[in-house]
């Protein structure tokens, strides 16, 4: 006597995993949740999810949400929720290049004079100003100015990414 339907533990297990994604989805900031392809009920909802303050009222929202996304396709919108959490190679790669710049500034002489010839959109005063913070024995001006030498190439390698 095999019965068709999934188990009423299965099912519980796939309705908990919609809520967890209807979760994910009240707690992205609202600019991001615009970007993504949502159903407008679906939108709707969890836009009205993000009013709510109250436990047991979210908790019931979160439940609906979840019945809502029962009669919709669940996949496209896990992979967008997979996509917003890694971040891009590219970004990475940024970030690499960037760290790597820096510290190639900072030991070498000639690391700046290369940057500049590379980028030569690059304010060299304020690079130069940068490094020479850097260099020498680690305080908490160093510490600022390397933090600030980071996003500066970060943002010249960005902008020339464009």
């Amino acid at each position: 006597m095999e019965s068709s339907r999934p188990s009423k533990t299965k099912q519980k297990k796939e309705m908990e995993e919609l809520q967890n994604i209807g979760k994910a989805l009240v707690d992205l900031p609202k600019d991001l949740l615009k970007k993504l392809d949502l159903p407008d009920s679906l939108r709707d909802e969890v836009l009205g999810a993000k009013k709510i303050s109250q436990n047991g009222a979210k908790r019931r929202q979160l439940q609906f949400i979840g019945k809502i996304m029962r009669t919709i396709e669940v996949e496209p919108i896990r992979a967008q929720l997979e996509q917003l959490k890694q971040p891009s190679a590219q970004k990475v790669k940024l970030l690499h290049a960037a760290e790597s710049w820096r510290e190639k500034m900072i030991s070498n002489e000639n690391g700046c004079k290369e940057f500049i010839r590379l980028y030569p959109k690059a304010d060299s005063n304020i690079l130069e100003e940068l490094i020479s913070d850097c260099r020498g024995t680690m305080n908490s001006r160093s510490k600022i100015s390397y933090r600030k030498l980071f996003k500066f190439i970060s943002t010249l390698l960005q902008k020339n990414e464009k």
